[in-house]
């Protein structure tokens, strides 16, 4: 647990550490903002590169949180503790790749994103890649209040949780893997978000279905 927990600090500290780096070779004037067509919005100041990281580390703390929180409901082990810390560090891995894509645009002036490289697929790839972790553990998940497929029928029963946590992880690793292969191979970038969304949703929908279907079975 002591790596995992050090491995989510330094991620959320990595994109601190690479702005300050590169922050003495950014022009004064920066790409600050992008619109949906990928071109440029606004231009800010290049003290902005640590907005990002200020943003990243808040979302890095509530996932720690978050973990407290569930080791606090679970006294006789820390399954739960230890999915949320993975968690965390799979939205990290995302987060970071985020501060190297800002910076980069910000120190070649990227004018179109698109013509550089499509934000839109990069971004489900790695959201697929991050649900194909986060299925691969939620099946450990204990009854809780905080993580998990949880809806008034998974709640129900032990078995009804454990039963609904399996089904969603697969279903999760399941659309990660879509994700990760769809966004990289097949789907078209004016397509990309749509179809992905959809993979999402769907997802989502079938994992509550079936926590209902299984408290049914009790």
């Amino acid at each position: 647990m002591k790596k995992l927990k050090t491995t989510l600090y330094v991620l959320m500290l990595t994109p601190f550490a690479m702005s300050a780096i590169a922050f003495g070779f950014l022009p004064d004037r920066i790409p600050a903002h992008y619109g949906f067509d990928g071109m440029v919005t606004r231009y800010g100041s290049r003290w902005e590169v640590f907005l990002g990281p200020i943003l990243y580390a808040a979302g890095g703390l509530f996932m720690h949180q978050m973990a407290r929180f569930a080791r606090k409901q679970e006294p006789d082990g820390q399954n739960n503790e230890k999915v949320i810390i993975i968690s965390g560090v799979a939205m990290m891995l995302i987060f970071n790749v985020l501060a190297i894509r800002s910076l980069y645009t910000a120190h070649r002036q990227v004018e179109n994103l698109y013509a550089e490289f499509d934000l839109v697929k990069v971004m489900f790839s790695l959201i697929g890649l991050a649900l194909i972790i986060i299925g691969n553990v939620m099946p450990k998940l204990k009854r809780n209040s905080i993580a998990g497929l949880r809806t008034k029928w998974s709640l129900s029963s032990e078995r009804a949780w454990r039963k609904s946590q399996r089904f969603g992880g697969i279903t999760l690793m399941i659309t990660g893997l879509l994700l990760l292969l769809g966004n990289m191979l097949v789907f078209p970038r004016t397509w990309a978000l749509p179809l992905s969304t959809g993979l999402f949703i769907i997802s989502v929908l079938t994992s509550i279905i079936y926590s209902y279907w299984a408290a049914r079975k009790e």
